[in-house]
C-alpha cells in the first residue's frame, strides 16, 4: 500500500522525520521502503484496518501524538427512497446508499486532491470515482458509484448460480460462472460485489448525480473473485482482507 509522505505527516502533531516513521513502522510489522516522497508498505493478510492513512497513523499513535480531527456532516439527510432489495444480507450485513447531486463538475480540484493523483501516480476517471477512490485511500472503506439516472426502482443484491455475461467499468466483457455475489438492475448485473461495477451503470465525466453504495462484505464471500476474472480492483484487494 503507497502512502503519500506529506498526507501521513499531516495527521501527526509533530513534524517527525520519516525515517523514524519508517522505522517504527518496521517494529509494528509493517515491513516498508520510502521512496521519491512516497512510503510504500507491506500491509499482512490479517490487517486490514491498516489499508488507509487512517489505518497506518492509528498504529503510530503508539509513538506519536495525533489529533485525528475530522469535519463530520452533521445536517439531517433526507430518506432515499430507493427501492433497494438486500437478498444476501447473510454476505453483506451492513449496507447504505447515498444519493449526491452537484450543479457544474469542478474544473479543477483542491491541492490535496491533486497532490493524491500526481505523488501517487494514481489515473482520474471522472468526478464521482475520483472522489470515491480518494476516501478509500484516507479512511480505507471502498465505495461504488453509480450513475444515479442509470438505476431503476427494481434494484437488488443477491448470489446468484449460473453463468452471465458482465461488461466491466474498464470495458473488459467477462463470463460470471459458478456462484457470484451481485448486484441487478432489472434482472440485468451491474456490479459484481465488492471487486467491480459494470460499464452500464458508471459514472461518466457529464455524470451530475451519483448514487454511492457503501457496504461491508463478508470476505469469504468476495475473495479470489479478482484473481479468477483477472481483475485489479484496489476494493477488492481490501474487502478480502
Amino acid at each position: 500500500m503507497k502512502i503519500a509522505i506529506s498526507d501521513l505527516k499531516e495527521l501527526l502533531d509533530d513534524d517527525i522525520p520519516i525515517k523514524d516513521i519508517s522505522k517504527k513502522l518496521f517494529q509494528l510489522g509493517h515491513e516498508n521502503e520510502i521512496i521519491n516522497g512516497v512510503l510504500d508498505i507491506e500491509i499482512t493478510p490479517n490487517r486490514g484496518d491498516c489499508m488507509s492513512v487512517l489505518g497506518i497513523v492509528r498504529e503510530l499513535k503508539n509513538f506519536y501524538s495525533s489529533s485525528l480531527n475530522f469535519d463530520i456532516y452533521q445536517d439531517e439527510i433526507e430518506p432515499l427512497d430507493l427501492g433497494f432489495s438486500n437478498k444476501a444480507s447473510s454476505e453483506c450485513n451492513k449496507i447504505s446508499f447515498l444519493l449526491i447531486e452537484v450543479e457544474e463538475i469542478p474544473s479543477e480540484y483542491k491541492k490535496y486532491l491533486r497532490d493524491y493523483f500526481d505523488i501517487l501516480s494514481v489515473n482520474k476517471n471522472n468526478f464521482f470515482a475520483d472522489i470515491s477512490n480518494y476516501i478509500s485511500y484516507e479512511l480505507g472503506q471502498p465505495t461504488h458509484c453509480y450513475d444515479y439516472e442509470k438505476i431503476s426502482d427494481n434494484f437488488d443484491l443477491e448470489r446468484v448460480d449460473k453463468s452471465y455475461e458482465f461488461a466491466t467499468l474498464i470495458g473488459k466483457k467477462i463470463t460470471l460462472s459458478d456462484s457470484n455475489l451481485v448486484f441487478k438492475n432489472n434482472d440485468e448485473i451491474i456490479n459484481l460485489a465488492g471487486i467491480m461495477g459494470g460499464e452500464n451503470t458508471a459514472c461518466s465525466k457529464n455524470t451530475k448525480s451519483s448514487l454511492i453504495e457503501c457496504a461491508y462484505f463478508n470476505p469469504e464471500s468476495v475473495i479470489g473473485k479478482s484473481t479468477k476474472y483477472d481483475l485489479n480492483s484496489e476494493s477488492a484487494y481490501k474487502f478480502e482482507r
